[in-house]
């Protein structure tokens, strides 16, 4: 039998993971990552350490088979996107990484978006993507600004899934998904000239590496590589994707008007139109590149998704078991009895569906009768509503597909149908990053003839969810009280960073 092997190196956790032709999980290994945080809006990543976690993943997944090395098709990457990963001319790292929610490039975004509304025009509308912190040119920005003698020292630009293949096949290559969310004309898919030189960057729109098709071969496993993890050189590994687009790929959103919501770090919410009806710098859009012919999806990433799960659970409930949590609040009603919660727990604070580096969480409307279920409860519709947010003007026949360790609680997945109004589907499987990448390489492999085929071969819906409509009418009213909080807290977000950045540096000096 045939395999296909798909990375995935997450902000969270990387993985490997082997698929059979059928795209079904036949083993899984998965390593905790470990981000850098520096204060409170700095991220960073040991790249060196990365590729080593990555490594000792793949070598697990060959050692304990059922596939031996000859029987490996094929090797797709995918990983977080943005951020900056630079390299010098010998391949090393000239630093850590910076990742895509370091909120260091506050004053840069505000440069472009505020002082100098033009210039953030220019790169909205030739990207597709606003000015945002994490974003790679807002950071190349920053590092010119402040570390300027260490990028000067860098000869390749990366994003994470080209630096792992770079260590797997010595090739410095791109893909249109990762580079489109902010270096790349959406148009062209070459690098955005005129938007470096207006920024004064043109100095090094060299370091961004040849641009390749996701499915397209990028490279081969070199023979330092595959004697370090086990494999045969000579084996195909695709350009692959950033994770948004991947994950889309595995799940079988790989159509135009298909939606889909990953439900994990960030809680990334995607909508598919080919770049013909696509508008280039309108309100409430980020366009990226979908891995599929012209296809480009609007995608309304928050920066923070399951992360306000993990901080409910370790510092509100008594429990941290998912089924004991679906059991507690699968009962409360719509509204968690009147608590409201905000889901921006991110350091960088919100840029999606609005931006705001200052954003912060809260919880309104807590009583003497509030309950920790209660809480627990309004953190899971906080998020949904953060979705509903992204969705503005969703068609009521339309249908989104679910990924992401979120998709697997049966109670979050019908709170989305019902708040959205629309159908819900969460398909078969765990690893969609992963699994995605892998189809890339089936594809080019000749495995697959198209996407196409490679959905009907490996992507099935595990359960439907449809709309409880007198609960939709409910999440309709409680979505109102959402977003009129959320507008009346940016004077007092902007004053809390004040009152933060006054005392710190009270307290520094």
């Amino acid at each position: 039998m045939k395999y296909l092997m798909g990375i995935d190196a997450g902000t969270s956790n990387v993985k490997a993971v082997l698929f059979d032709s059928l795209g079904r999980e036949i083993l899984v290994r998965s390593i905790e990552n470990e981000p850098i945080y520096i204060g409170e809006v700095r991220v960073e990543q040991n790249m060196n350490l990365l590729w080593n976690k990555i490594s000792v993943c793949i070598k697990q997944i060959v050692e304990e088979g059922p596939a031996t090395k000859d029987d490996i098709e094929g090797i797709g990457v995918t990983a977080q996107g943005e951020g900056i990963w630079l390299v010098d001319e010998n391949g090393e790292p000239v630093q850590n990484a910076i990742l895509w929610c370091d909120g260091r490039a506050t004053e840069e975004v505000d440069f472009v978006s505020n002082k100098q509304p033009e210039l953030g025009d220019l790169i909205f509308k030739k990207t597709g993507s606003p000015p945002l912190m994490g974003t790679q040119l807002m950071i190349l920005k920053w590092m010119k600004n402040h570390r300027k003698e260490i990028l000067d020292s860098a000869a390749h630009m990366l994003f994470c899934k080209d630096w792992i293949r770079y260590k797997m096949t010595g090739e410095y290559v791109g893909d249109f998904s990762d580079g489109s969310t902010s270096i790349l004309d959406a148009q062209t898919g070459k690098p955005a000239a005129d938007v470096f030189k207006a920024l004064g960057l043109e100095k090094y729109i060299d370091l961004i590496p040849p641009v390749k098709e996701s499915s397209e071969k990028a490279g081969v496993l070199s023979e330092e590589a595959a004697a370090l993890l086990d494999l045969n050189p000579g084996t195909p590994v695709v350009a692959g994707a950033i994770d948004v687009v991947a994950t889309a790929v595995g799940i079988g959103a790989v159509g135009v008007n298909d939606i889909c919501t990953i439900l994990g770090t960030t809680c990334a919410t995607e909508v598919f139109k080919h770049k013909k009806d696509c508008e280039f710098g309108a309100p409430q859009t980020r366009y990226i590149k979908h891995a599929v012919g012209d296809i480009f999806m609007n995608l309304q990433a928050t920066m923070n998704g399951t992360p306000n799960l993990d901080w409910v659970l370790s510092q509100i409930s008594i429990t941290n078991d998912f089924s004991q949590i679906e059991s507690m609040i699968k009962d409360i009603p719509v509204g968690s009895g009147g608590v409201i919660y905000h889901p921006y727990i991110s350091a960088a604070g919100e840029r999606a569906p609005f931006y705001d580096p200052n954003a912060k969480s809260n919880f309104f409307g807590i009583n003497a009768q509030t309950t920790r279920e209660d809480l627990i409860h309004a953190v899971y519709e906080g998020i949904t509503l953060s979705i509903k947010d992204c969705l503005k003007g969703l068609d009521p026949n339309a249908k989104v597909y679910l990924a992401g360790g979120g998709a697997k609680s049966p109670t979050w997945a019908q709170m989305i149908s019902d708040a959205l109004g629309v159908q819900t589907i969460v398909s078969a499987g765990n690893e969609f990053g992963a699994k995605g990448a892998a189809m890339m390489a089936g594809i080019a492999s000749g495995m697959f003839s198209s996407f196409d085929e490679a959905k009907r071969e490996c992507c099935f819906a595990e359960k439907t969810y449809l709309p409880n409509l007198d609960n939709t009418k409910k999440y309709d009213e409680l979505y109102k009280m959402y977003v009129n909080i959320r507008n009346a807290m940016g004077d007092i977000w902007h004053q809390r960073a004040e009152f933060l950045s006054k005392y710190d540096a009270d307290e520094e000096d």
